[in-house]
């Protein structure tokens, strides 16, 4: 609170000094009041010669103070007009390019058919171009504040001045050019690429044609690296890259749009392939392949298809030995399935005899399974009967209701398998 205090009285001392500057250097002249130093003291000629001396020598200051005058003390009079174009001419000159282009499109607008036309269209264009590589604005506008204030935005206006004053010119292709580029560096990737194709179509065998076809490859490269990368970018680069090639056959910066596209590529076969590592880390190997053969069938050319190729054999080396394990696995099965049959056989010859292949076969599985499950419990019973047989006399009834048990199970499981085989 105190600091902003502070900066307030400041500046009301700063404007009260200035107003008392302006007010001791002025002189009321016609109604108005008129800088002291602006005075004339010769006739319009004879100032506009001044001037026009100026000009010649390069005396941007003199210039300036000589246009002033004119436009100050005559201002009704043709050197006016004229004087406002030097105006304009003087500032830029001195760097001070806001107010030049002021001067600039107050001449323009009040001349129907100025002189110096093209030169003031010219002119407003270089100062879009100072703009867009970074000049600045003074603060509120005035005279001895400090360029802090960037001006893209006023480049934007003065492009598009540019070209609706002269819209088949040279220099409306090269005001097109600098608003594509302007643009894209504020990431309007869309506006961009649409003032691109405005210059392409207009002015088709132009220069600035092929550099931007390389243009809306790298807007849409960048777009693939900072948004989501959508197909629908990949597809228009293609596009892009095929009429390039077609409107300019021997071009050799089509080389450049050519590396941007395989580097859009390397974006998207980059994004598959991390997918199916994720899949493979997630143990989904199946759904990691899908994501590899993806990257290989659609981006050969790409690093990301060649990390993608050795995946493959890895994971299909890892899935061949697996494959083979349950074949070993499965033939051990069916040897084994064999043997029991035979075993079988051996025992019950007569119910191969009677029966089917496969009737046999499953009769002879539930008796194999009756009989293994007779051999564990009588090796049970062998551990029981080893731990009872250490026991006390008093515990004798006991050995003989187990044996009496164990006789008893034996024969029920016997039973049961002779029903099964023998329905």
């Amino acid at each position: 609170m105190k600091l902003s205090k502070f900066y307030l009285c400041s500046l009301s001392i700063l404007l009260t000094t200035i107003s008392f500057d302006v007010y001791g250097g002025y002189t009321l002249q016609g109604g108005r009041l008129v800088n002291n130093q602006e005075l004339a003291t010769m006739s319009v000629q004879e100032h506009y010669s001044a001037a026009m001396d100026a000009y010649q020598k390069k005396d941007w200051e003199e210039l300036i103070h000589q246009a002033m005058i004119i436009t100050k003390n005559f201002p009704s009079t043709p050197f006016a007009n004229e004087s406002l174009f030097y105006l304009g001419v003087g500032y830029f000159n001195l760097r001070e390019f806001e107010e030049s282009n002021q001067y600039f499109s107050t001449y323009l607008k009040r001349n129907a058919t100025p002189k110096h036309f093209e030169d003031a269209i010219q002119y407003k264009f270089s100062i879009a171009e100072k703009f867009q590589n970074g000049a600045k604005k003074r603060v509120l506008g005035w005279e001895g504040m400090p360029k802090i204030l960037p001006a893209r935005e006023d480049a934007l206006n003065i492009y598009e001045e540019v070209i609706t004053a002269l819209p088949h010119d040279e220099l409306a292709a090269k005001a097109l050019f600098g608003k594509a580029k302007l643009l894209f560096k504020e990431e309007e990737f869309k506006s961009s690429v649409e003032a691109f194709q405005t210059l392409i179509r207009r002015f088709p065998k132009n220069p600035l044609a092929a550099e931007s076809y390389i243009g809306i490859g790298e807007v849409y490269l960048t777009q693939c690296k900072k948004q989501y990368p959508d197909p629908d970018f990949l597809d228009l680069a293609e596009i892009n890259l095929r009429k390039f090639r077609l409107d300019f056959p021997g071009e050799d910066r089509v080389v450049i749009a050519e590396k941007m596209f395989l580097d859009m590529q390397e974006v998207y076969a980059a994004s598959l392939f991390e997918t199916g590592q994720y899949f493979e880390r997630t143990k989904k190997p199946h759904a990691s392949i899908i994501y590899y053969n993806k990257v290989v069938s659609n981006y050969p050319a790409t690093h990301a298809a060649k990390l993608s190729e050795k995946r493959l054999d890895a994971l299909n080396l890892k899935q061949n030995g697996k494959n083979k394990k349950q074949k070993n696995t499965s033939g051990s099965s069916n040897q084994q399935k064999v043997e029991l049959e035979n075993q079988v056989n051996e025992q019950s010859p007569e119910l191969s005899n009677t029966d089917s292949s496969e009737q046999a076969y499953l009769k002879a599985a539930i008796q194999a399974e009756e009989m293994e499950t007779v051999k564990r419990t009588d090796e049970l019973f062998a551990q029981t009967e080893k731990q009872i047989s250490t026991s006390d006399e008093g515990e004798q009834d006991e050995i003989q209701g187990f044996n009496s048990s164990k006789a008893s199970l034996i024969q029920a499981l016997q039973d049961k398998t002779d029903q099964e085989v023998d329905p």
